[in-house]
């Protein structure tokens, strides 16, 4: 018996040792270790967990301090990788990769001269160190040298003729420069020497995914996959080229597994819908942009595609409708409060597009329309709330009611009125634009992005009053097609929409053509980053193209010499305006340049605005000639602006900001400040980040 307790009480005894063994708390090291496990499969964020445990355990454990820095970089905190490169660098002054790594957090930064002297002071000690030629050739990358740049990767090449780096990163500049063999012949190199590394196969299939070679592309990105199955943005790629190649079935089962795992992606919600629209399941693509814009109300393109298509599918009583809208009204009194006009009204406007019953949206819109001086729009919108509340039972309020009787007496003796004409019935339309979009490359985040912000911009012009320009979103093989289309359905201008898009920037380019001729009018070039950069460049190519659009009217009524017309504060047109009066189809776009032309044998005589009121004006008339040759619906076209009146910007910012403001010659009548709208990165002080620098920066596991 007592040999028998002392064997249970030894066996006791080493159990309790060994739990102690087992669960004694991991060393520095221990944790290094797996931070650097962490970090080579792609899971930066346990991977800092584990490298912080490190340092704190041992303050002075300078590789993990150098972990920390560059899981910091991978994860786009540049300001706090600096600042863990800084602590590396106290344990280890002469350490090369930590001196590299600053020099890339410096080029995040934009702090491109500290970075250069970083890497040329590594060169000059190790001649031969390649990740200073990279970071090197990245600087000459964001200064447009693309050639100095292939050098720099070209002489990494000679010194390691295996580099994956060097290889990928060459495999992409020629893809840019349009080498498409020599491309080829990089990523070939690079898949014969690392074909067991998951991220060769993916940027193969990125490339190939430039040239539409889609089928290949999938092959290349499921081997990725097998390589690697959580490496998602592969996954993400996946998604992109199923759906481009029209397999929304399983594009879905791809985007409903990422969403799974990394839910806050909303770019994957709005591919999840998109495949969801393309299946003719529309509901069901509206909820799934409603669960994406929860998790990223800020994501413009996803909002985007759920309002247009919402629009055309959603009944107006949809109380889903008011939510929606409700985003607008909060950023249009957000706009409101720091004197942002233009914006505020562009998201009042958004909002009663969605709601159109919507009481909240339309009285603070109509007290904008109050301060612009646009009384009868004011006067109107004030009937409209007052019929909404009376239709769904609800008694109008006392203000509401006395307001709209002491409008209605104010302005009875309106130009409308004296003339019997129902203003907010005319036809308006004197410009009709084609809005065209081309397939551009195979985008990694946003498939179809092209047609989404074609579709947006033709909704700019299209205000909650009468409109002077009409568009249409069109789709275009090419340049050639795009022109046909224009000139055979009696569109005045078409303009071609191509993007430069990144995940923060964002390069709008438009050409604004002849569709009679094929001729280039003008091109814009609107560079923005940040939150709102859609809305924001195309309320700025809106405003573009309406300056180089000539004002035009048309003849409603006659008494005398005076003239009833079709033109009125709500084009901006006030007193004291000169028009040329043009016979009744006699006006043409110019073949050459912007404006119009006209022959003089059409022009039947001048006309000076004597009083203008919201949508009609009353001009003088005189004819040209001996004979009286004036008919009713004849044309006039803006020949002079008077000093202080349009030409005055505060005098042209009206409601609908969707008139043209230009001359017959097409320069703006608006004496538009440009520092004030600046387009370029030029003008704005910044500098973009191209696209092919991304997918350089975020090459993984550098040999």
């Amino acid at each position: 018996m007592v040999k028998k307790n002392s064997r249970l009480f030894g066996l006791a005894f080493l159990l309790t040792v060994c739990t102690f063994a087992f669960s004694s708390p991991k060393t520095a090291s221990e944790y290094y270790s797996q931070g650097v496990e962490f970090q080579l499969s792609g899971q930066y964020f346990p991977a800092l967990e584990s490298f912080q445990q490190s340092v704190l355990i041992n303050p002075i454990y300078g590789d993990a301090w150098l972990h920390l820095a560059q899981c910091s970089y991978y994860l786009d905190k540049y300001e706090m990788a600096l600042h863990y490169a800084e602590n590396a660098e106290k344990y280890a002054l002469e350490d090369a990769e930590i001196q590299n790594l600053k020099g890339m957090i410096y080029i995040a930064l934009g702090n491109l001269e500290n970075a250069r002297a970083i890497f040329e002071a590594v060169l000059k000690k190790y001649p031969n160190n390649v990740e200073s030629r990279f970071g090197l050739a990245e600087l000459n990358l964001f200064a447009g040298r693309l050639g100095d740049a292939e050098i720099l990767y070209k002489d990494a090449l000679k010194r390691h003729g295996t580099n994956r780096k060097a290889l990928l990163s060459l495999a992409l500049l020629a893809e840019e420069q349009g080498k498409s063999d020599l491309a080829r012949s990089y990523i070939e190199q690079a898949l014969a020497w690392h074909s067991d590394n998951a991220e060769v196969h993916y940027l193969a299939a990125c490339l190939l995914c430039q040239e539409k070679k889609f089928e290949e592309a999938e092959y290349k990105v499921r081997a990725a996959l097998q390589l690697d199955n959580e490496y998602y943005d592969a996954y993400e790629l996946l998604a992109n080229i199923l759906y481009l190649e029209k397999k929304y079935t399983e594009a879905l089962d791809v985007c409903d597994f990422f969403i799974d795992s990394r839910p806050s992606e909303s770019h994957i919600w709005y591919l999840k819908g998109l495949c969801l629209q393309r299946l003719g399941r529309e509901k069901e693509a509206i909820d799934v942009w409603e669960n994406g814009l929860s998790e990223n109300p800020y994501d413009e393109l996803m909002r985007s595609a759920l309002e247009l298509l919402a629009e055309k599918i959603v009944p107006l009583e949809d109380e889903r409708r008011s939510d929606w809208a409700a985003f607008h009204i909060e950023k249009a009194r957000a706009y409101e409060k720091n004197f942002q006009g233009s914006a505020m009204r562009f998201e009042y406007q958004r909002a009663l597009k969605l709601s159109p019953f919507n009481i909240e949206a339309r009285k603070s819109y109509s007290q904008q329309l109050l301060r612009d001086g646009l009384h009868e729009l004011y006067l109107d919108q004030l009937k409209f709330i007052k019929n909404s509340l009376e239709n769904s039972g609800e008694k109008p309020n006392v203000e509401l009611t006395d307001t709209i009787e002491a409008y209605d007496s104010l302005l009875k003796n309106t130009l409308a009125s004296k003339w019997n004409i129902n203003a907010f019935m005319l036809e308006k339309k004197r410009w009709k634009l084609g809005i065209y979009y081309m397939d551009g490359n195979a985008g990694r985040r946003y498939p179809d992005s092209q047609q989404v912000v074609s579709d947006m911009f033709c909704s700019l012009f299209s205000g909650l009053s009468a409109a002077s320009v009409d568009a249409g979103s069109f789709k275009a093989a090419d340049f050639a097609q795009a022109f046909a289309n224009a000139r055979f359905s009696g569109i005045d201008y078409f303009i071609v929409l191509s993007l430069e898009e990144t995940s923060r920037e964002l390069v709008l380019n438009a050409r604004v053509c002849s569709a009679s001729t094929g001729n280039e009018v003008a091109s814009f070039s609107i560079f923005r980053t940040g939150n709102d950069r859609y809305s924001i460049s195309l309320r700025l190519l809106r405003q573009k193209i309406l300056e180089i659009l000539p004002v035009r009217g048309k003849i409603l009524a006659r008494n005398g010499d005076v003239l009833l017309v079709d033109l009125g504060r709500s084009e901006g047109v006030t007193e004291n305006f000169e028009f040329d009066v043009v016979k009744k189809g006699g006006i043409k776009t110019a073949d050459i340049g912007p404006g119009v032309t006209y022959r003089e044998n059409s022009v039947i005589g001048k006309a000076v605005v004597t009083r203008a009121d919201g949508d009609v004006s009353e001009v003088r008339f005189v004819q040209k000639g001996f004979f009286d040759r004036l008919n009713i619906g004849d044309e006039i076209v803006l020949s002079k602006v008077p000093d202080n009146s349009l030409s005055e910007k505060e005098n042209s910012e009206i409601s609908s900001e969707n008139a043209p403001s230009a001359n017959a010659d097409g320069k703006s009548a608006v004496k538009n400040n440009e520092e004030e709208n600046p387009l370029s990165m030029e003008e704005l002080g910044l500098s973009k980040t191209p696209d092919l620098i991304e997918l350089i920066r975020n090459i993984r596991n550098v040999d």
